[in-house]
């Protein structure tokens, strides 16, 4: 494994991240490596509903606890993995208790080196979830919404890793189903899926060129013609040209069909790009940014959607062996749209975090994170509503293995 694929798993989280143990030992039951994990977070939440209008939830604080437990068990054989992760999260809130959620869910993970020309992942969910941040029923009913959710991925390649031909086909599936509470439903059920497949030509050392046609389909099960289909063309490269740097860049076609009768299928241009660079062994530098269409109707009752582009970039760094920071800024740019296009509103987002982490023993790391949000949206047209707020949570965080 090189050491930027190392650099980028350890990097591998998002701005709401928490301290993470190095190097967790295992417990071997025969083939099978248990690794249990146990973290515990206290901190500050200063806009727990994540909301800017005055309703009554407007600003609602609260102090945080958080305690997550999860337990890997894995098995090898020869280059083919197989691994679940069992995980759980309680969440609470001193101020705001009517918020308070368990989340529980189990995953599964396999690798297949069929041969030296065919591969095949495959990974599978299922878990009891909250939207958190989000309410039943505005003030009347403060629960986060809960649902089932059920997933799954396959990718499956063929041809050598540095052949000059190979393809990938993949397939993605995610259902929401929400739990139903005095004979109202808490959300709005929906499935995505997506096909697609992408071909690439090596035409130097570490670089291909490639193609991809991918289709992610959006159906809200409950809601008549509040869906619709994304296809994107897309063509590019991806290289992994020197032991310090990896990426991609694509640019295409995006068109989207709508449930909605009588509404004409729409496109305009779209990309994905995504740049890893590691100029020093304990230094990490990532970029990502996409244009694409929002894949949630932003209200499904009229199918409204966003469009928009979104850029974000982080940097991790190793200070010494113990003591390392990470920073992280996320930009959001998008329109909301009616049905047939239309411009409705117009929504920016800043997310930017930091954080600190502090390796007491190979099994132990504390640490503290600040992440601040701003989101700002501005009416286009006529009876709407814009829906902005800030938000700043700060939290200390522990996390422990064997």
């Amino acid at each position: 494994m090189s050491q930027l694929t190392i650099g980028i798993a350890l990097a591998g989280y998002g701005l709401s991240a928490v301290a993470a143990v190095e190097e967790p030992a295992h417990i071997d039951w025969g083939v099978v490596e248990v690794t249990p994990l146990a973290g515990l977070n206290i901190g500050y939440d200063d806009n727990v509903f994540r909301n800017g209008v005055t309703d009554g939830l407007k600003d609602k604080s609260s102090t945080v606890y958080e305690l997550k437990a999860s337990a890997e068990f894995k098995a090898q054989q020869g280059l083919n993995t197989y691994a679940a992760t069992v995980a759980a999260k309680n969440k609470r809130f001193t101020s705001e208790q009517d918020a308070d959620f368990t989340n529980i869910g189990l995953d599964a993970n396999v690798h297949q080196e069929l041969n030296s020309r065919n591969r095949l992942d495959v990974d599978l969910g299922i878990g009891n979830y909250h939207d958190e941040g989000s309410t039943v029923r505005g003030t009347i009913d403060l629960s986060a919404p809960e649902y089932t959710r059920t997933t799954g991925r396959l990718v499956y390649g063929f041809g050598g890793k540095e052949a000059m031909f190979r393809t990938e086909l993949f397939g993605g599936y995610n259902k929401q189903d929400y739990k139903t509470s005095n004979g109202l439903a808490e959300g709005n059920d929906r499935k995505t899926t997506e096909l697609g497949g992408t071909a690439f030509y090596r035409f130097m050392p570490k670089t291909d060129g490639l193609v991809e046609i991918k289709q992610c389909n959006l159906d809200y099960t409950g809601v008549n013609n509040a869906g619709y289909d994304i296809t994107s063309y897309l063509v590019g490269l991806n290289w992994d040209a020197t032991a310090k740097s990896t990426g991609y860049a694509k640019l295409g076609r995006r068109y989207r069909d709508s449930q909605v009768s009588g509404v004409d299928t729409e496109g305009y241009t779209g990309w994905e790009v995504g740049v890893s660079y590691l100029p020093l062994e304990h230094s990490l530098i990532q970029l990502s940014t996409a244009r694409d269409y929002g894949l949630e109707s932003d209200n499904p009752q009229d199918a409204t959607f966003t469009q928009g582009t979104s850029t974000e970039v982080s940097w991790k760094h190793g200070w010494t062996s113990r003591i390392s920071t990470r920073v992280e800024y996320r930009y959001t740019d998008e329109e909301v749209q009616s049905a047939n296009g239309g411009a409705l509103k117009d929504r920016t987002v800043n997310d930017f975090g930091v954080g600190v982490e502090w390796q007491l023993r190979r099994y132990a790391t504390l640490g503290f994170s600040w992440n601040t949000i701003d989101r700002d949206e501005k009416a286009l047209a006529a009876g709407q509503t814009p829906d902005g707020y800030s938000r700043n949570v700060y939290m200390l965080t522990a996390e422990m293995s064997l």
